[in-house]
């Protein structure tokens, strides 16, 4: 218990650095509104609990001694949100249709968060920083501040996505707006794909 006020301290230095999640977050909300940003987000959490796991069990540690396995998750994940910019386009300043949109919005932040390989290594340098002295094990250590973190990160998530659904929706009426926007949204998904081919998008 003594290392969490740093920890928490840490971590919400971390969530208010601009991210692929936060960028993703913000994209969602301002081209689909708040309903897909919330799915957004738990879509991002849950691949977050996977990259928890990889740590707590020592499989990071692995995983960083093979690098091509991770440009192979980072590619994959370029391409992904390389799709979502062309789609996001093409569809620039169409008619929501809320229900179809929402629904591949959770799987959309699962995969952007998953083929973010970087996540895992952060994990594997951050986490075991905080470990205490007392007689529990790692594994329930770091899974502890992970799950932590993971909780912090999904209210960050909503609040963020949220936050730009809002926007959108108060100039919805708007077209020439909402068509800026839309173009806003699939300009961050092409800059975060180009930044991951270059290997240099933070956690």
């Amino acid at each position: 218990m003594s290392v969490l006020p740093a920890f928490l301290l840490a971590v919400t230095v971390i969530l208010v650095t601009p991210g692929p999640d936060m960028a993703f977050m913000i994209a969602t909300g301002i081209n689909q509104g708040r309903r897909a940003a919330v799915r957004g987000a738990f879509g991002v959490t849950t691949a977050m609990t996977i990259w928890v796991l990889v740590a707590a069990t020592g499989l990071g540690v692995a995983l960083s001694q093979l690098p091509a396995a991770l440009d192979a998750i980072r590619l994959a994940g370029a391409a992904y949100l390389a799709v979502l910019a062309i789609s996001t386009f093409r569809h620039a300043g169409a008619a929501i249709a809320e229900g179809a949109v929402v629904q591949n919005v959770f799987r959309r932040g699962f995969v952007v968060n998953i083929t973010n390989p970087k996540i895992a290594l952060f994990f594997v340098a951050f986490l075991p920083q905080f470990l205490g002295t007392a007689d529990a094990s790692p594994f329930a250590q770091i899974l502890m501040l992970g799950l932590l973190l993971q909780l912090t990160g999904l209210v960050a998530d909503l609040a963020i996505g949220s936050a730009a659904g809002l926007f959108r929706d108060a100039v919805l009426r708007r077209p020439r707006v909402r068509l800026a926007l839309d173009g806003a949204a699939g300009t961050v998904y092409g800059a975060l794909a180009v930044l991951l081919v270059h290997g240099v998008v933070r956690p």
